[in-house]
């Protein structure tokens, strides 16, 4: 008896608690997509979307978008304008302009984020192609709002490895990752929103350059990230000296990736891509079923030059996002300690091999 009376008092202690402590929802602005920029003059933008719970408004939605020092000093000027206490918890979408990208130590602007233990860290983190109000106050009629717009068309890009997909918490942990530089999302606003690949960052997470979406499914590869959905279209050489295009596509279903680093004098990597792959496109006549090896070898051909290109690219802006370093750091120790502080300009003198196998298991219904 005495065990239940103590259940009841805990029991209705925890439930007075709870009524004190709750907030209506009417009350509070959830920022869904926060936004940060810099106006022509360098002064910080911050923009805010967040629902409106009141039956009366006609908009469902509130942008609200202010000139600030900081983004947490950014919240008290959003309290000024909107209806109830703004609220960063329920952020789904940050949104950071190009040119606040390419500024030096503007990773500062998301201590808030990761000291303060209400705000989330699973928010996607994208980088935006010109300014940020763009995309905010972009109101598409065959849309719904737009912060559950956003968020499925990263999250759909990124089942498809068009793009990546960061949150605040990978990206902190990649922007403090010595063995690797950083990656995120990139959109831009023109008469709809686009998403144009990723944003390669540097060293210190300033931006360095945009890949697209095919590179992207390469990059994603290299990194051995293998989910989602990673389909081809490529024009393949079928001739040594053929410049016609002979279009391609195809669908892999399954890929295994073996990097491997050695020392000599530089850092050599070498890797070796295995895909076997399904035709569900050919614009050229051709007969897969007798011919399939010289088809095989063109594809490796192509990408091979793909991935080589990519690596290239890479290199020259002096980044790793593919995370080599990873592997020289883990075999290679001895050596990768001694540029690990300088990771950037050691890989952009290191040998990158690639390896592309390719095995056709399926042409489709149509031979």
């Amino acid at each position: 008896m005495k065990r239940k009376i103590l259940c009841c008092i805990l029991l209705l202690t925890t439930m007075m608690t709870g009524c004190v402590d709750q907030t209506n929802v009417e009350d509070v602005s959830l920022t869904l997509i926060l936004g940060i920029d810099l106006d022509d003059d360098d002064n910080l933008l911050v923009y805010m979307s967040s629902p409106v719970f009141n039956k009366e408004a006609r908009r469902k939605e509130e942008k609200v978008g202010v000139k600030s020092v900081t983004v947490r000093n950014s919240r008290e000027l959003f309290d000024t304008t909107v209806m109830a206490l703004t609220s960063g918890s329920k952020t789904q979408i940050f949104l950071i302009g190009k040119r606040l990208l390419k500024r030096k130590n503007w990773i500062d602007y998301l201590d808030p984020f990761y000291r303060d233990p209400k705000n989330t860290v699973t928010t996607r983190i994208v980088a935006v192609d010109g300014p940020v109000s763009d995309v905010i106050f972009y109101k598409p009629e065959d849309k719904p709002r737009l912060p559950l717009y956003l968020t499925k068309l990263v999250d759909t890009a990124y089942r498809r490895n068009i793009t990546v997909k960061t949150s605040l918490q990978e990206f902190h942990e990649q922007t403090t990752e010595k063995g690797m530089t950083a990656s995120i999302t990139e959109m831009k606003k023109t008469n709809k929103i686009k998403l144009t690949g990723s944003a390669l960052l540097d060293e210190q997470g300033r931006y360095k350059l945009t890949i697209t979406p095919h590179e992207n499914k390469l990059l994603r590869i290299m990194q051995h990230q293998k989910k989602g959905e990673f389909p081809f279209t490529i024009a393949v050489p079928l001739q040594s000296h053929d410049r016609d295009k002979h279009w391609l596509s195809f669908a892999t279903q399954g890929i295994k990736v073996k990097t491997k680093v050695r020392h000599d004098g530089h850092f050599i990597f070498d890797v070796n891509v295995k895909m076997r792959i399904a035709v569900t496109e050919r614009l050229f006549p051709f007969n897969v079923r007798k011919n399939a090896s010289k088809l095989q070898k063109s594809i490796e051909t192509k990408l091979k030059a793909d991935f080589e290109r990519l690596i290239k690219k890479t290199q020259t802006a002096k980044i790793d996002p593919i995370g080599f370093g990873l592997y020289a750091r883990a075999y290679t120790y001895p050596e990768w300690k001694k540029v690990q502080n300088r990771w950037g300009k050691a890989f952009s003198k290191a040998d990158v091999n690639v390896k592309v196998s390719v095995t056709i298991a399926g042409m489709g219904t149509i031979k």
